[in-house]
């Protein structure tokens, strides 16, 4: 037999949030977040309002007298909508829709989260113009009721945002760095839809990530697909990923970078969650890697999107990305592995391909996070002083004071691949000097040839007085065809004109293979090694 509980019903909670709330949620805000949120806000009502003429976005931030406004042609907000520009949470946002706002709480948190006096002012089409303030008093007190006001001389279909008093300072580098932020952030709006945004008057620019390299064989691949969630709802899906021209070493922009609704997100990514830190995928984020990006767009209802809150980072524990994770880490450790085993000559192999097609990848393929079909990697080349040691181990062994003059030839190639402008110049005379030098290692190990009692420190010290001495010590003990005297002998005067001579004369490509060709023949002479 059940028992029947009883319940007795008493006075009703009070469930209406107290003002503190703003503080717990603007904590993650700073200036580039907030101008963001802004703009999403504006974005979304010109999508769904559909005005006439092109969305335009005109921001201010004063650095000398620290305020901040912010006025967009979205089309203004509706007097019996106000609410929603207090209200957290309140958003006229369907989620089904493919927008940039759901929360309902970005106006709100980002102006709050600037400073301590917003002061709204909107007109909505060619109705009435209204105005709010969200003050330090009203944050303060438990009542939600805000004054608002019926103003004139406002532009159809306007918002404008003042910010004052702000909660931390901003200088001319941040205004510098918001120009930068939001041509990467809305970059399809500014190309694809016609946006303009304005930074102090100076257009906002779109900065893409497309700077692709296409390496015959190891060209850019690109997955498009749709993932089902929960109830047979659906988001499409597009990866590529590949090697980048754009290299910032400094920056370390590569990685994963994920937009959704053509909003970027978050860049750079390098975290255990996209593949990295895992030996067995795309291992610890190093220079070595540093050309592998991988592109997600995702593009579905608002609500489907695995992005946090403040629109900042990708959530991992979401549905959707743990969906694409799969074929997400495949790509990322691909072409992570590549740009390893390629990076011993990233400017013939890689930067030099600039132009070429994406390949495409299975759609069924890809969605399933089965196996990828990728082209076979490159076998990993030693870099080329390990490759000149390991072909001489025996000699250097026997004549350790050969291993300097082996690792001096493979520091050519290690200048030949730097991105500087006199590095032919450098090239030449380390080659020179690197057979002075075997001149001289030469005339000191081989006793049999040149005994200590006849060949001194002040005798030799003599002959290397004048380098044509030294040659023809040398000659004098050992077999040196003329030719290659000639060729030493026109780089060496080639190198004195550059340390010598008023002039600085041009050293080319071809230069320094030919005198690199005489010194490593030369050793081989000297020392029996191999090149």
């Amino acid at each position: 037999m059940s028992r029947v509980t009883r319940k007795t019903e008493i006075e009703p909670i009070d469930g209406t949030p107290e003002k503190r709330m703003f503080w717990s949620i603007i904590s993650d805000y700073d200036l580039k977040t907030s101008m963001c949120e802004l703009i999403d806000n504006a974005l979304d009502l010109w999508m769904v309002s559909k005005p006439r003429g092109d969305l335009k976005v005109e921001i201010s931030l004063d650095v000398e007298r620290q305020l901040i406004s912010i006025k967009d042609n979205a089309g203004g907000v509706a007097h019996e909508d106000l609410r929603l520009l207090v209200a957290p949470g309140g958003s006229k946002n369907d989620p089904e829709a493919e927008s940039i706002g759901i929360f309902g709480v970005g106006n709100k948190r980002a102006g709050v989260a600037l400073g301590e006096h917003v002061l709204i002012k909107t007109r909505h089409g060619m109705g009435r113009a209204f105005e709010i303030e969200i003050t330090k008093d009203w944050l303060a007190s438990p009542d939600w009721e805000l004054a608002a006001y019926e103003i004139p001389n406002l532009d159809v279909g306007t918002t404008e945002i003042e910010v004052s008093h702000l909660r931390k300072p901003f200088f001319q580098t941040d205004v510098e760095e918001i120009l930068v932020h939001l041509g990467e952030t809305y970059t399809w709006f500014l190309k694809q839809k016609g946006c303009s945004l304005e930074v102090n008057g100076i257009k906002v620019k779109p900065r893409g990530f497309e700077a692709w390299a296409f390496p015959p064989g190891f060209e850019p691949r690109s997955a498009v697909f749709e993932v089902k969630l929960n109830q047979g709802e659906t988001i499409r899906v597009e990866l590529t990923a590949g090697l980048i021209r754009d290299r910032i070493p400094e920056s370390d922009n590569y990685g994963v970078y994920f937009y959704c609704n053509h909003r970027l997100i978050v860049k750079e990514l390098k975290t255990r969650d996209v593949g990295y830190f895992v030996t067995s995928e795309a291992g610890v984020p190093h220079p070595d890697a540093s050309l592998c990006r991988v592109i997600v767009r995702l593009d579905g209802p608002a609500k489907l999107m695995p992005w946090n809150s403040s629109k900042t980072g990708i959530n991992v524990s979401h549905a959707a990305f743990h969906q694409i994770r799969p074929t997400l880490i495949q790509l990322v450790s691909h072409f992570t592995s590549l740009s390893r085993r390629l990076k011993d000559d990233w400017e013939r192999k890689v930067f030099s391909f600039k132009s070429g097609e994406i390949e495409s990848i299975d759609p069924v393929e890809a969605a399933s996070g089965k196996r990828l079909i990728l082209p076979p990697l490159p076998r990993v080349n030693k870099p080329r002083v390990e490759q000149l040691r390991a072909s001489n181990k025996s000699q250097i062994e026997d004549q350790p004071w050969t291993l300097g003059l082996v690792e001096a030839v493979a520091a050519v190639d290690i200048i030949a691949r730097q991105k500087l402008a006199t590095k032919n110049r450098i090239a030449l005379i380390l080659l020179d000097s690197n057979f002075e030098i075997a001149l001289k290692e030469f005339i000191v190990h081989r006793k049999d040839l040149f005994p200590p009692k006849d060949f001194s420190d002040a005798t030799i010290r003599e002959i290397f007085d004048k380098r044509h001495k030294a040659i023809a010590a040398v000659s004098g003990k050992v077999e040196i065809p003329r030719k290659l005297l000639a060729k030493a002998e026109h780089y060496y005067n080639l190198r004195n004109k550059l340390i010598h001579e008023r002039a600085t004369v041009g050293i080319t490509d071809v230069d320094v293979e030919n005198y690199r060709s005489v010194i490593e023949e030369a050793l081989t002479i000297f020392f029996n090694l191999n090149f």
